[in-house]
């Protein structure tokens, strides 16, 4: 298939399957899963990965599609601190919880089709945090 012709079948602009197709960019799971369905492919398939490879991890992309308002209060006072906290009682890194809360909250269902605020992403850390306590 020709560029023109996998931006048609996906509903994605040439320019943004090119840069696709150059490495440029960190697309959407949105994005990936039509540029698969657009080539007859699965996703793993299209990052050039078998599905039973232990290497492919599909909260990496949970992640790559976390809205800008989530990626911004990951790097908040309170976060750090509550990641810190959590990490100490539930005998992990800092990184390994860092990485399950955020999986956790990208996924979480939202409101409304809206960019969460900042006060949305802080009850439901609050959320996360009441769960995972030790007391």
């Amino acid at each position: 298939m020709t560029l023109a012709q996998v931006a048609e079948e996906s509903g994605l602009s040439l320019p943004y399957v090119s840069n696709l197709e150059r490495g440029r960019g960190n697309p959407t799971l949105e994005a990936l899963r039509s540029v698969a369905a657009a080539l007859q492919q699965t996703v793993p398939d299209l990052l050039g990965q078998d599905a039973s490879e232990e290497s492919f991890d599909p909260a990496e992309l949970v992640l790559a599609d976390a809205p800008k308002s989530l990626r911004a209060f990951m790097r908040s006072e309170r976060f750090l601190t509550v990641v810190e906290r959590l990490s100490s009682e539930q005998e992990t890194t800092v990184e390994e919880m860092r990485r399950r809360l955020l999986i956790g909250m990208a996924s979480a269902p939202r409101r409304s089709a809206d960019d969460p605020t900042e006060e949305d992403w802080r009850r439901l850390l609050d959320a996360y945090s009441l769960i995972l306590s030790d007391g």
